[in-house]
């Protein structure tokens, strides 16, 4: 098994953060992640435990897709992914506490348990998670700065956001 845990202090409500990247995550995921190209939904309806999309992601060259389901969402504290098909046996928790009204610590949990072969890769794997994990932990933790608003009311309405469709 792979895993990596890292926290980034916020300067956000954790309301404001869990807005970004809990009740939103589908619309602003690839702002923090550069290999994810897009992100469909399978479902309609807000996020919640059970929500399905595929996630297209270009590495090394190559775009793959992949389906990924949300299995823990508890806001503004908790929200947990598992990517079932994935032959990487991928899953990441992200984890939001509070540390005064207007800043959190936002902890990102993923672990692999690499299927087949891929187990072969397990060693290289490991060597180049946690340089990964500390780029997409900041990315993230900058997008959450961007885009969520500094007084600790939650953004619902995407064109303040920056979102477009």
């Amino acid at each position: 098994m792979i895993s990596y845990t890292r926290t980034r202090r916020v300067e956000r409500s954790s309301e404001a953060a869990f807005d970004v990247i809990g009740t939103h995550v589908f619309e602003n995921h690839p702002k923090w992640e550069r290999e994810v190209l897009e992100i469909r939904r399978l479902d309609d309806g807000p996020v919640g435990v059970g929500s399905r999309a595929v996630m297209v992601r270009s590495e090394r060259g190559r775009v793959s897709e992949t389906e990924y389901s949300v299995t823990a969402f508890s806001p503004p504290t908790r929200i947990a992914f598992d990517h079932p098909g994935s032959a990487l046996g991928f899953a990441l928790e992200t984890t939001i506490a509070a540390i005064t009204a207007s800043s959190c610590d936002v902890t990102t949990r993923v672990t692999m348990r690499p299927r087949g072969w891929l187990r072969l890769l397990t060693p290289m794997l490991r060597l180049g998670t946690p340089a990964r994990g500390d780029r997409l932990t900041a990315a993230q933790a900058d997008v959450i700065e961007r885009t969520a608003p500094p007084h600790g009311e939650a953004i619902s309405d995407p064109l303040r956001r920056g979102v477009t469709s």
